[in-house]
């Protein structure tokens, strides 16, 4: 990987060729050297909707640094089914900021930090 265009690139294919993905809007996607940020929306083949957002570094051309993230998963209708993000507003979860809101925006759980290849991984395991 040589910059950060490199890394939305690859987030961008993965989508692409995720089997249960119908469709990809790119609402902003922005690369400055190694540092970098995406924000799309993806029509998934069962009805739902994944809206992915991150803001990383690319370290020494070897690795992903995600400085904030959010990968919300919804119902066609705007009901939320999860939702994986480190925004820093529940310090009495153990893995504080990383956290999930499972259902509903008031039932948050504990949740290990993420990157939009994970979440693809993690969403397709839980819809094949």
């Amino acid at each position: 990987m040589h910059d950060a265009a490199d890394y939305i690139d690859e987030i961008k294919s993965l989508l692409i060729s995720a089997p249960f993905v119908l469709d990809v809007e790119i609402l902003r996607e922005e690369a400055i050297g190694n540092d970098g940020l995406y924000r799309l929306r993806a029509k998934l083949a069962d009805g739902t909707e994944l809206q992915m957002f991150e803001r990383f570094s690319l370290v020494e051309h070897i690795s992903i640094v995600v400085g904030k993230y959010s990968f919300h998963w919804q119902q066609g209708n705007g009901t939320l089914l999860k939702r994986w993000d480190n925004a820093p507003h529940h310090p009495e979860i153990s893995t504080f900021p990383h956290h999930i809101h499972d259902g509903r925006e008031e039932n948050v759980m504990s949740g290990a930090p993420m990157n939009g290849a994970q979440i693809l991984k993690l969403i397709e395991n839980m819809l094949l």
